[in-house]
């Protein structure tokens, strides 16, 4: 049997355009719209686009950013209460510091160190296996990684960006001292008996040492300390509570000495004589002093070798002995002469002169300081023999 003939016929092609298709969608989707779908769309909306920037933010806080070069105060301590550690100078107390940590937290962490609520800075706890007495080299970052303060605020410290790597420091310990109560220096006519002679003072061991070395009392191996608010009236006086003041050689930036911690009450009985009394000198000899070895090769001519009405000032017992003509050596003037001076002779200078008083309680007024003399530097060579 023979086959058919096969026979294909064209496909058919859709009346349709695509704005029919278009047209189409858009009517099932109104279908589907209604009051309710809207409303229950815009609820989810209303928690969904909030929650969406709440975690947008706090990605944005938790992203973890560098801070370098970061200064940073500090001070250093130990927990042993009577230890002291000090930086030796002549080091600076501040850190270079590169942090790293979520955005957020490194900020305000920044803003602490930065803005005074920790107005010490950093707490640079040095461990208490250093001995006292000696001096250490610290490496700076094993002091600094462990503040609390960092890990508080999930902020780290880079160990390769320290400045300074290394610290130098001294470890001494508080040791208690006697110190003898002093009249102050410039109270020069005030004696006075303290009851008791002595007070406790609680301080660093090497400052005590260095400070019993005493230019307060003029006295070697004795701590002193001074009573302030003694009567300045002449006369004899009583003061039953002293207030005692650390002198200069005691004085502690770090406020680590503390004076009669015990709080005892020194008493002072003594005398208040006549303070200062004064004595003009109508005209004292004013004396050239030159340069070593010039004395056969220069001249000094004065137009006038004396200074006129000059004022002595002092205690009256020292005034007295002053007043007396036959007292020796007498106060006298002095005109110093340097080596620049020498450089041209035959030319005029003018000159203040210092003086030279027999005791060192002794001055001149503020005045008198400022008084000059006019004098010619001959030299000797060119001057024509007699």
């Amino acid at each position: 049997m023979a086959d058919r003939p096969t026979t294909s016929e064209p496909t058919k092609l859709s009346n349709r355009s695509w704005r029919d298709d278009v047209s189409s969608g858009w009517r099932r989707f109104a279908a589907n719209v209604t009051r309710e779908s809207v409303i229950s769309n815009l609820k989810t909306l209303a928690w969904v686009v909030p929650l969406t920037l709440l975690i947008w933010i706090w990605a944005e806080r938790e992203q973890v950013q560098p801070a370098k070069d970061v200064v940073v105060p500090f001070e250093l301590t130990s927990a042993d209460a009577n230890r002291v550690v000090t930086l030796k100078p002549p080091q600076d107390t501040n850190l270079v510091l590169e942090l790293s940590g979520p955005q957020a937290q490194l900020q305000e962490l920044l803003n602490r160190l930065h803005g005074g609520s920790m107005p010490q800075g950093l707490r640079l706890e040095v461990p208490t296996s250093y001995s006292p007495g000696q001096d250490y080299t610290v490496r700076t970052y094993d002091l600094v990684s462990n503040q609390r303060v960092f890990a508080q605020y999930g902020v780290t410290v880079s160990p390769t960006n320290v400045q300074p790597a290394k610290l130098e420091i001294s470890v001494d310990e508080l040791v208690d001292r006697e110190a003898k109560i002093y009249v102050p220096p410039n109270l020069k006519n005030v004696d006075a008996t303290f009851n008791p002679p002595t007070v406790k003072v609680r301080g660093p061991r090497i400052l005590l040492n260095r400070a019993a070395v005493n230019p307060s009392a003029g006295e070697h191996g004795q701590l002193a300390v001074l009573a302030e608010g003694l009567p300045r009236t002449p006369g004899p006086f009583k003061v039953d509570d002293v207030v005692l003041a650390a002198p200069e050689e005691l004085k502690d930036p770090a406020d680590r000495v503390h004076i009669n911690d015990a709080h005892v009450k020194v008493a002072a009985t003594g005398t208040v004589s006549q303070a200062e009394t004064s004595y003009k000198m109508s005209s004292m000899n004013v004396w050239p002093m030159k340069p070593p070895n010039t004395d056969d090769k220069f001249h000094i001519v004065m137009d006038l070798p004396a200074v006129q009405n000059v004022t002595i000032i002092g205690p009256p017992d020292l005034i007295d002995q002053v007043k007396n003509p036959a007292f020796d050596p007498q106060p006298k003037a002095v005109l110093v002469i340097t080596a620049a001076d020498l450089i041209n002779p035959g030319e005029k200078h003018t000159k203040i002169v210092k003086y030279d008083l027999p005791f060192k309680e002794l001055h001149v007024s503020p005045e008198d300081e400022k008084k000059t003399v006019d004098f010619k530097v001959i030299d000797a060579s060119a001057t024509p023999a007699s």
